[in-house]
């Protein structure tokens, strides 16, 4: 294998790197983008197997690898390369965690306005890769929405651009769109630019507690057509609201179903929209509080944006990313937690209401047989979504379950053009083998 600046083959030192228990058999981590060429191109001759990896905040999900000779380590790549804060643009190396640009950005009144989980240790080519989203994606979109520029080596080797620092609209097709959610399958990426966004100059967060499932459906529709503009709506089941109340005791009483939005803007705004809500949910509530301290905000919607805490537990975890009509998300919450009594376990759903995603925690006792009915449940699941084009992904699991089991679960009319794109960039399936949809 190759040699390359800062590679180790020591298995104490590829620990950090291992996926679902397998080791690489070599980490390199190129400091110049001739380097990581000139290793791309000698894995793609040698037909060696190549993960990108930044943080490993995403490497949990996909399916098991085939093989896996080396992890390539974009630790070198983490600088922020251009940044004019009046020009609302920003180009920034991969391997750049999200927390770091976020705070550069924050001292000029600037922000990329993502909130995937994991902010303070994911990167910006694991986020762009894996396409991960939060809260803020309800009004704000994703980072696919805010990828404007986009370099990477292809699996050949090839070094390669799309896009620019200049915000414009062009006739043809939109790379950086193919290369955002490929999960480090179609080319390994370098540096991006994003557009940015002033950040909001008020913030207030409402945390609402239903009388119950049926009035919690009915604040989401009724919020759904009203003419106010959250950035965020995020619902709850009873188990995941009394989580969320453990450490931040939000309301008092018995656990319910919760819906917390938060509104930025100016604060004329934001006092009007508060008070537009109240008389919206009139008859719904049960108990409601409003949060106006920034640092209380923070934390309410960092439990609400990481995985972290609600996977406690380890391995008897596990976490589906469910994607249906936000018009279905109701009927698919109680067939989730259907799901969960027919699995024995205590079952958190937290949704991003008006995006129809759902992500369901499932914890387990050990001593059940679950791993066995798990798959079953799974199915049966993706059959009743399919009619929608809906989708279940189990973004977290057991590494001894993927054998029994397709993480993504994906089969739709354009897999088979997903199939095509691989085969065309990188046919001898050097990177990330095995782990995505194709």
């Amino acid at each position: 294998m190759p040699n390359s600046t800062g590679s180790t083959s020591q298995s104490g030192t590829t620990s950090r790197f291992a996926i679902d228990g397998l080791h690489p058999g070599q980490v390199a981590a190129p400091e110049t983008v001739e380097e990581a060429t000139a290793l791309l191109k000698e894995a793609n001759a040698q037909n060696w197997s190549v993960v990108p990896f930044g943080s490993g905040s995403k490497q949990q999900v996909g399916n098991a690898l085939k093989r896996y000779d080396i992890a390539l380590s974009l630790e070198r790549f983490d600088r922020i390369l251009e940044f004019e804060p009046q020009d609302l643009v920003v180009k920034v190396q991969s391997g750049c965690r999200l927390a770091a640009l976020q705070d550069c950005l924050a001292q000029h009144g600037l922000y990329l306005p993502i909130d995937p989980p994991w902010r303070d240790t994911a990167t910006m080519g694991g986020i762009v890769s894996a396409h991960d989203s939060g809260p803020l994606r309800f009004a704000h979109g994703t980072v696919r929405d805010y990828l404007i520029g986009i370099s990477l080596i292809q699996p050949d080797g090839a070094w390669t651009k799309f896009g620019s620092r200049v915000v414009k609209n062009v006739t043809g097709y939109d790379m950086c769109k193919l290369y955002t959610g490929a999960f480090g399958t179609l080319g390994v990426l370098l540096d991006f630019y994003f557009k940015l966004k002033p950040l909001p100059p008020f913030e207030r967060t409402v945390v609402v507690k239903m009388k119950g499932f049926a009035e919690a459906a009915q604040a989401i529709a009724k919020l759904s057509i009203s003419s106010l503009f959250p950035s965020a709506v995020e619902w709850l089941n009873p188990a995941a609201f009394e989580f969320v109340n453990r450490s931040l005791e939000l309301t008092r009483g018995e656990p319910g179903y919760a819906v917390v939005v938060r509104f930025g803007d100016v604060e004329n705004s934001v006092q009007w929209q508060v008070e537009q809500l109240e008389k919206l949910w009139n008859g719904l509530t049960a108990q409601g509080v409003i949060i106006s301290d920034g640092r209380e905000q923070s934390l309410v919607w960092q439990v609400l944006r990481e995985d972290s805490p609600w996977l406690e537990g380890g391995s008897s975890n596990a976490k589906l990313k469910v994607n249906c009509l936000p018009s279905h998300l109701a009927a698919t919450a109680q067939r989730l937690e259907a799901v969960g009594k027919v699995l024995n376990a205590q079952t958190r759903l937290k949704a991003h209401a008006g995006s129809g995603i759902i992500r369901a925690y499932f914890s387990f006792d050990a001593s059940t047989s679950t791993a066995e009915r798990f798959p079953q449940e799974l199915a049966n699941l993706r059959a009743a979504l399919r009619a929608a084009r809906g989708t279940a992904i189990a973004e977290s699991v057991p590494a001894s379950w993927k054998d029994g089991i397709d993480v993504w679960g994906y089969d739709f009319k354009d897999k088979a053009l997903m199939q095509q794109i691989r085969q065309q960039y990188d046919p001898c399936r050097i990177l990330n083998p095995g782990r995505f949809v194709v």
